[in-house]
C-alpha cells in the first residue's frame, strides 16, 4: 500500500523516525543499512474478531498505528519469549512486575504507534465491543 499509496507513503515516512529511535534504544544495527517498510495492511476488527498468537517472519520491527480503539477493546497481548521455559515456575501474582509476567498486555489509544521486535510472539483478543477496532499494521526490514 504505501508503494501505491501517497497517503501511506506519507504514513512510511512519519514511521521511520519511530523505527530509527526504537533500534537506537534498543541497539539494533542493520549493519549501516535502512531499515524500510517492507508491507503494511489494514485491520478492520469488529466485535468478536480475533488474530491469534503469531509472529512477523522475515521482518526486523513490526508494530500498528491505531486508528480507531473504541473503550472497552483489550490492548495487544505480548508472550514473555521465555514463556517455554517456565514448566515448573510457580503462578504469578496479578500485580507481579510486567518483566515477571508470562503475557503482557499494551493498553491501545487511538493516534499511537506500538513497535516491537518481529520475533516476538503477539495476539489480539477478541473485541467484546460494537464498535469496530481499526489499525494499520505494518513490518520494516533490512533484507
Amino acid at each position: 500500500m504505501h508503494t501505491l499509496s501517497p497517503t501511506f507513503a506519507a504514513l512510511e515516512r512519519k514511521l521511520q523516525r519511530h523505527v530509527r529511535a526504537l533500534c537506537q534504544g534498543t541497539r539494533v544495527r542493520p549493519r549501516g543499512r535502512e531499515l524500510a517498510m517492507t508491507d503494511c495492511w489494514i485491520n478492520m476488527m469488529p466485535r468478536g474478531v480475533t488474530h491469534g498468537l503469531h509472529l512477523h517472519p522475515l521482518s526486523t520491527i513490526s508494530g500498528t498505528y491505531y486508528v480507531r480503539t473504541p473503550r472497552g477493546v483489550p490492548g495487544l497481548k505480548l508472550e514473555d519469549p521465555r514463556l517455554d521455559r517456565f514448566m515448573a515456575a510457580p503462578p504469578r501474582r496479578s500485580d507481579a512486575r510486567p518483566d515477571n509476567r508470562p503475557w503482557v498486555t499494551m493498553p491501545l489509544r487511538p493516534v499511537r504507534v506500538l513497535l516491537f521486535e518481529s520475533w516476538l510472539r503477539h495476539e489480539v483478543p477478541p473485541n467484546p465491543v460494537k464498535s469496530e477496532r481499526v489499525s494499520i499494521s505494518f513490518n520494516f526490514s533490512w533484507f
